[in-house]
């Protein structure tokens, strides 16, 4: 080689040279030097006087057309394996002349073809090409239109032979549609691709499908298509990701679900009530996995759900006994049920999808505020405040600790179906108050658990009261401590009486009035007036207010064959130590002695007379043999239980002002400590009727606040948008009726606060 400078050269024989071994190329017959190619048509490119580019590039050209006419009738002459022959033969084409462009010919792509493409798009007309654009183009024209037809035919049959199961040779299919998106770069608008083989893949694919399917929900039943109807789609999104372009995998996506799942969605959809009542959780599955691929397909299933849930739910609360006074814990059970249920159901079968829960939550909350039971009322969260009492009081057996959270976990959200939230409120604090006086929580930790979740659920405001009370223990505790070093050092003494204080902060606790002024036995004056005398020296101001209708004692008894310990309420206490001192006691003294009122005074001596502590004092031997009788049956129990004879007769008589009473020295039970005061702990209606009261008070001042707070920020408001926004503004809290509203408006417009817009009825200005 004599450098690389411009010298004369034989065109014909260099060209000659490079035409041999560019086929070996193109035929893959032998392994070709390319630089040296290179240097060939460097050499035609500089020749001098005149460089041979253009009659280089014309031979080139007749050069591959040549070539791939003789590929062509290859190709013909293949019978039965046309693809594979078309193939391997656009393989060798297509490498063959990738490395024309990119080695052998780069110098006359570089130096000569790009100026001739750049004078074209100034207006010169000659069409010259790079050299991979060109050997393609001849090869689109030449070859591919002409067996277009019989190669797209195999293809055709390969992917239905892949659809039936068969083994067939996938590269061939994917390599075919490489080979179209290649040829169309050489155009603009590159229809190859889309037209000659995308359009004729999706139709074959629209009528297979079509035919499929009907045949066989027709043969097999709705239920086992769309278990072939996913598995369908699956296979053909794995057989676009091989077959098609990514421009092409969205519209094979919608024809699927077009094909398979909106052509039969009605049917879908009318099975699913079916799938509900037979809990069918596969089968509802796979249709949620279907009709979720398509737009409003779940709408009507939807709408199945709720309604099923709502028919179900209400069928079981219907199933509850006693209407009028149904049992807390089968009544929140029976809710709970119904929730855990369906709740499992949308988990298990609608993969959690939040319109499902919705649903769910819709459909619920029609049922807890607006069942049988509740029509009309506030049952609801009363009855779901008692059921919570029921969990947190001590002796709840049933449930460990950790099972316990769970529990009152799914109370809150039961909770959160309540429209009056406030009545939840009002009792769960009421029984709270009880618990925390009385010492009956199961522990501070689950109080704390479920406040935190009311609290999670509507705000600090909303459990405000129930920390305060909590932090009212904690200082009684603290208090009580400093009261007994207080006694030591100070050497006072108070009686042989353990004796224990809970100060408790007015407007934190919900407890009932107390509606007699009870007088303190003279045993209990000594303590009282001593721990009176030490607050008020620390706490100067404040003024302590004896509750001692919640006052409990434990009191111990010699009276009967054994000693025991009673646990007694202040009223019982007040009752029994009368007969320290008097082996007899008449209606009359006791009233004197403890000046409970009437109402106070029956329930507490019928609580001492129904635990058989205390009996009717016989007038008459000669006239009450029955009595004789009972008293002696009493005192040859061997079963350790009280006789019920004296429950009945003391039950039956209607007590005068002049009956006595004495303590029933033939009393025996199996325990030591028998607790006394259980019955009168328990909520009586007019305490419950009483608590309804405290809630209509409670709403009134409620929406009178937000009222005035609505019309302070407003100024003024027509009659109708101010009854919505006080709606919208109390719906969280609870439900209100439109004429409390009203009422509460003229009360304000009576106080002052707002008026009435003068020439207009129906507006109102703010006026404080």
């Amino acid at each position: 080689m004599n450098g690389l400078g411009r010298q004369d050269i034989d065109f014909d024989k260099i060209w000659k040279n490079i035409a041999d071994q560019v086929y070996k190329i193109l035929t893959g017959s032998q392994n070709v030097s390319a630089m040296f190619l290179y240097e060939d048509v460097y050499k035609l490119c500089i020749a001098q006087p005149q460089p041979y580019c253009e009659p280089l590039y014309e031979n080139i050209k007749k050069f591959f057309e040549h070539h791939v006419d003789q590929i062509l009738l290859i190709i013909l002459d293949t019978k039965s394996d046309t693809i594979s022959e078309y193939l391997k033969q656009w393989k060798l084409f297509f490498s063959g002349c990738e490395l024309c462009n990119k080695v052998i010919f780069r110098y006359l792509n570089l130096h000569w073809i790009n100026k001739k493409i750049q004078d074209k798009k100034f207006g010169h007309p000659p069409d010259v090409y790079e050299i991979l654009i060109l050997g393609l183009m001849i090869w689109k024209e030449r070859l591919f239109f002409k067996i277009k037809d019989r190669v797209l035919k195999c293809v055709e049959i390969l992917i239905q032979k892949d659809r039936d199961g068969e083994l067939v040779q996938h590269q061939f299919i994917s390599q075919f549609m490489e080979s179209l998106i290649k040829l169309d770069s050489v155009d603009k608008d590159r229809t190859l691709y889309l037209i000659e083989y995308e359009a004729s893949y999706l139709e074959n694919t629209r009528q297979f499908y079509t035919r499929e399917s009907v045949a066989f929900i027709a043969s097999s039943g709705i239920s086992s298509y769309m278990k072939k109807a996913e598995t369908r789609i699956d296979e053909e999104e794995q057989r676009s990701q091989k077959y098609l372009n990514s421009s092409s995998h969205d519209k094979m996506r919608r024809l699927l679900h077009s094909i398979l799942i909106e052509k039969h969605k009605e049917l879908l959809q009318s099975e699913c009530i079916n799938y509900l009542k037979d809990e069918k959780l596969d089968e509802i599955y796979n249709m949620y996995k279907l009709l979720s691929r398509i737009e409003g397909g779940l709408a009507p299933v939807l709408e199945t759900v709720q309604k099923y849930i709502q028919h179900v739910g209400i069928d079981a609360i219907k199933s509850i006994p006693d209407r009028n006074n149904p049992d807390p814990k089968i009544y929140v059970e029976t809710l709970l049920k119904i929730y855990l249920q369906f709740s499992s159901i949308i988990k298990k079968s609608f993969n959690n999808d939040v319109s499902f829960i919705t649903v769910l939550d819709l459909a619920c909350h029609k049922i807890f505020n607006q069942n049988h039971i509740t029509r009309n009322t506030t049952k609801s969260p009363e009855l779901l405040a008692k059921y919570c009492d029921m969990l947190l009081k001590k002796g709840n057996k049933q449930h460990e600790e950790i099972e316990l959270e769970e529990k009152l976990g799914q109370i809150i959200v039961l909770f959160k179906y309540v429209d009056d939230k406030d009545v939840f409120q009002k009792f769960y604090s009421k029984m709270l108050s009880r618990r925390l006086i009385n010492g009956t929580s199961v522990s501070d930790d689950i109080e704390k658990f479920m406040i935190t979740g009311l609290k999670q659920a509507c705000g600090f405001e909303y459990t405000s009261k129930f920390q305060r009370m909590f932090n009212d223990i904690t200082l009684s505790a603290e208090t009580n401590e400093e009261f007994k070093n207080h006694l030591i050092k100070n050497s006072l003494s108070i009686g042989k009486i353990d004796f224990s204080i809970l100060v408790l902060t007015s407007g934190s606790w919900s407890l009932h009035s107390q509606t007699s002024s009870f007088i303190v036995p003279q045993e209990l004056t000594l303590c009282i007036s001593a721990f009176q005398q030490y607050y008020s020296t620390q706490h100067q101001g404040r003024k302590l207010n004896w509750l001692h209708h919640l006052c409990k004692a434990e009191a111990k008894s010699f009276f009967a064959k054994k000693p025991y310990d009673f646990q007694v309420t202040n009223f019982q206490l007040g009752i029994l130590l009368i007969f320290n001192t008097q082996d007899s006691v008449s209606l009359d003294e006791i009233t004197k002695f403890t000046n409970l009122n009437e109402n106070e005074l029956s329930r507490t001596l019928q609580s001492l007379l129904e635990a058989k502590i205390l009996i009717p004092k016989k007038k008459d031997p000669n006239n009450n043999n029955n009595n004789n009788n009972n008293n002696s049956n009493s005192n040859n129990n061997n079963n350790g239980e009280c006789d019920n004879s004296l429950v009945d007769s003391a039950n039956s008589m209607q007590p005068s002002s002049t009956q006595e009473y004495i303590v029933n020295v033939a009393y025996s039970n199996k325990r030591s400590k028998v607790k006394v005061s259980s019955s009168l702990q328990k909520e009586t209606p007019l305490q419950n009727e009483e608590t309804y009261k405290g809630i209509d008070e409670d709403r009134k001042l409620y929406l009178q606040a937000s009222i005035v707070r609505i019309m302070k920020a407003r100024k003024t408001m027509n009659h109708v948008s101010l009854i919505q926004e006080v709606i919208e503004h109390s719906r969280l809290r609870f439900q209100p009726n439109i004429p409390m509203i009203k009422k509460c408006i003229e009360q304000l417009i009576e106080k002052e606060y707002i008026t009435r817009a003068e020439g207009e009825s129906d507006r109102y200005l703010y006026a404080a």
